[in-house]
């Protein structure tokens, strides 16, 4: 063989290997984002959807810690879900951590 007909062997083997590499890394990386938004040790948040009459109060007196302050759940409800009001919505879906 020919250097030029070697070289043109290598480059398709190449790109087959960084689109590889690529395709890895993308389906890869979200795996690590999801897992370093809650610490290990910690459970991760529960997913809540919200019905007709609920509130955000409701919703952290029946969702949150018992012996934490409803407030506070409120306001990590607000922050965990990035609402910059209280106005939530029938059929809406939050996430309340429990602990």
């Amino acid at each position: 063989m020919t250097r030029r007909s070697k070289r043109q062997l290598q480059h398709p083997r190449r790109r087959v290997i960084l689109l590889a590499v690529v395709t890895l890394i993308l389906l890869v990386s979200p795996l690590f984002a999801l897992s370093s938004r809650w610490p290990s040790g910690t459970p991760a948040p529960v997913r809540v959807v919200v019905e007709p009459g609920d509130t955000l109060w409701s919703l952290a007196e029946r969702y949150g810690p018992a012996d934490d302050d409803t407030r506070r759940v409120v306001y990590d409800i607000r922050k965990t879900n990035h609402l910059t009001g209280s106005l939530i919505t029938p059929g809406q879906v939050l996430l309340i951590e429990t602990e």
